[in-house]
């Protein structure tokens, strides 16, 4: 994940956060936490990746579900603000 990542301008750090299944019916699954050095880098890389496809072979192949961790445009003096975190599931 990182080498489709660090290329954009701005890019900071890549976090993975693998999730167990809740239920014996569902998949695990990652969650990608991409860190950038403001929300219009995050916000440009967001929008060259999105629906990236791993295998553009196979129709069927994963595809990147990429948004922001928080609402983007918060005031700057909102607590915990995360505009410049983009999240992939």
């Amino acid at each position: 994940m990182e080498d489709l990542f660090r290329p954009f301008v701005g890019f900071k750090d890549i976090r993975l956060v693998h999730k167990e299944p809740r239920h014996s019916s569902d998949r695990a699954y990652v969650l990608c936490f991409v860190e950038f050095s403001d929300a219009k880098c995050a916000l440009t890389a967001m929008e060259a990746l999105q629906e990236y496809r791993f295998d553009e072979r196979k129709p069927d192949a994963a595809v990147l579900n990429i948004k922001f961790a928080r609402f983007p445009f918060r005031p700057a003096a909102a607590p915990h603000d995360d505009r410049r975190r983009i999240t992939l599931h």
